[in-house]
């Protein structure tokens, strides 16, 4: 029995006529063949009169498909239909107006399947059969073939139970190859996919991660409503989970106190962080000043000419030393003071930071003062408890930066409940891959990378950053400027741009966000030595930077 497309019991076929056809052509056809029922086309074709090109449709009832010789195109006439030799029309029994002729149909039909396998898929001269015929299933015929049909491809009610034959015998008959061979399975190939084309519909993930973006978007609009209480208040500390959109209060609150005449100081832990908030205050840069602690208090120290040994990584030096240093620069700038101090990611400010903030403020005694923070988020071994008297925090407990897969994972990782907001975008659940050494964990990322940003469904990237629990130097990715299709970058403006995927730490991601976020180097998850190497703190970190889509590469040894 040969195949019908589109698969179907014939017995549903809507026409009586056609349904008849449909039965006999799978019947008698052997099983190789397919069978195209109601085949539409779609193609321009300029009108004689005005030149014009324009869109028409059409359809063939019937395109047979048989692997030894090629393609047949079968038109269907049926009930009562007439020809008149005088006039050389055809009718319709009832109707007693003008039909088309089916053998032009039919052979127009063909051709227009011929330029079709061209277009598609053959080039040159088409290596395989082409014809086609009429079938009247509801009448028999007597006299001679009409114009533009022969015996052999006018077929009538009497010839259905024979029809299989019937057309074999029609296809060779339109034969003209030299080799009257089955076709070879390339030709056969190229003629299923020019018939079929190769179209093929995904889910669009831009699509999907744009909608979900609208959503988080509106409910992180919604928090900063919170400013309107606050604004009751001189200082204030802030406190909320990841996601909870902390940094975004802290830039609407500079951009208030700028409004209100005020010179405000931006100030944060991460490099990354701050060099992205003076992107989002560039028009107000003459009244914000957005910058990190350790730039900050070199800056000054220089310009105050204060030693400071700026190449300094020592933990020791900058949770004593530095402060000092700071400080004593800060008394000989008296005049650069701010009129507003708000800071961010205040959990990773160590304690002996707090009187150089303060100091920074015009108002030594009450100056304006916010500091947004998230005990949950300290990587630097540092304490919240340290803050300025700011008075009982107000608490931020709702995340509405991720979607609702993303922060039941983060809320797992620090063993504790973050509600989400009503209607919040499930997104899709984030995925954990094992590799047994560096290849692997390079292997593992490509695959990340190939799925979300491979095609025209895929995603750009600069929605994509890759996030090393390693130094850079350590990391498997060490030296790495491409990793399969996809090139890396360390430098923020040219991800921001789409040049490259982001490839930097987490340390020096902290505190901002991408659509989709692949976190590598991590110690096998569960392993007993992992709280020394990636607490649950840097895994509700890591994943808490990813507001869609979050894949994690763990590796064994």
């Amino acid at each position: 029995m040969a195949r019908l497309v589109p698969h179907h019991d014939t017995s549903t076929i809507e026409h009586p006529s056609e349904r008849s056809v449909a039965e006999a052509l799978c019947a008698q056809l052997p099983p190789e063949v397919v069978v195209f029922h109601s085949y539409p086309w779609l193609r321009p074709e300029r009108h004689e009169r005005s030149g014009k090109v324009n869109l028409h449709e059409g359809e063939a009832d019937f395109v047979v498909l048989h692997p030894r010789f090629g393609i047949l195109v079968v038109e269907v006439k049926g009930g009562h239909v007439y020809y008149d030799q005088r006039t050389m029309r055809w009718e319709r029994h009832g109707a007693r107006h003008e039909m088309k002729d089916p053998f032009v149909q039919a052979a127009k039909n063909m051709h227009i399947l011929e330029a079709t396998a061209k277009e598609r898929y053959f080039r040159n001269e088409l290596p395989f059969v082409r014809g086609y015929c009429a079938v009247f299933p509801d009448c028999e015929w007597t006299g001679t073939a009409p114009p533009g049909a022969v015996n052999a491809n006018l077929f009538a009610a009497s010839d259905l139970s024979k029809l299989g034959t019937r057309l074999e015998a029609l296809f060779r008959a339109f034969d003209r190859r030299k080799d009257h061979t089955p076709l070879p399975t390339s030709v056969l190939d190229g003629l299923m996919k020019a018939l079929t084309s190769e179209f093929k519909l995904t889910p669009a993930l831009w699509r999907e991660i744009e909608q979900q973006e609208r959503i988080l978007f509106r409910f992180t609009e919604d928090q900063l409503l919170l400013l309107t209480f606050l604004n009751q208040h001189r200082r204030a500390a802030v406190e909320g989970v990841a996601g909870s959109g902390k940094t975004q209060l802290a830039l609407a609150k500079a951009r208030q106190f700028a409004d209100e005449g005020k010179r405000v100081l931006l100030l944060c832990y991460n490099r990354m962080l701050a060099d992205w908030l003076a992107e989002q205050v560039i028009e107000q840069k003459d009244q914000i000043t957005a910058i990190n602690y350790h730039r900050m208090a070199l800056e000054w120290c220089t310009r105050a000419k204060v030693a400071f040994p700026a190449a300094s990584q020592d933990e020791a030096f900058w949770s004593t030393s530095a402060a000092r240093l700071f400080e004593n620069a800060i008394e000989r700038l008296d005049k650069d003071r701010f009129d507003a101090v708000v800071v961010d990611e205040g959990q990773d400010f160590h304690e002996s930071w707090w009187d150089s903030v303060e100091w920074l403020n015009r108002d030594l005694s009450d100056g304006p003062l916010y500091v947004f923070y998230d005990p949950a988020q300290q990587l630097q071994h540092q304490t919240h408890q340290h803050l300025p008297k700011l008075g009982t925090p107000f608490h931020l407990p709702t995340n509405c930066r991720n979607t609702k897969q993303i922060s039941d994972f983060c809320a797992k990782a620090i063993g504790r409940a973050i509600p989400v907001k009503p209607g919040q975008p499930e997104g899709r659940s984030p995925t954990i891959r094992i590799a047994v050494d560096e290849k692997a964990q390079k292997a593992q990322v490509a695959a990340c990378l190939d799925e979300w940003l491979s095609g025209p469904s895929g995603l750009s990237c600069k929605q994509v950053a890759i996030l090393s629990a390693l130094p850079l130097l350590r990391s498997s990715l060490r030296h790495t400027a491409s990793i399969g299709r996809w090139r890396l970058t360390e430098d923020l403006e040219e991800w921001r741009a789409g040049k490259a995927v982001l490839h930097t730490t987490l340390r020096r991601f902290k505190g901002l966000e991408a659509d989709a976020v692949v976190v590598h180097d991590i110690p096998k998850l569960g392993a007993p030595t992992i709280e020394d190497q990636f607490s649950r703190a840097h895994l509700y970190v890591a994943s808490s930077r990813a507001k869609h889509l979050l894949c994690l590469v763990s590796y064994e040894h």
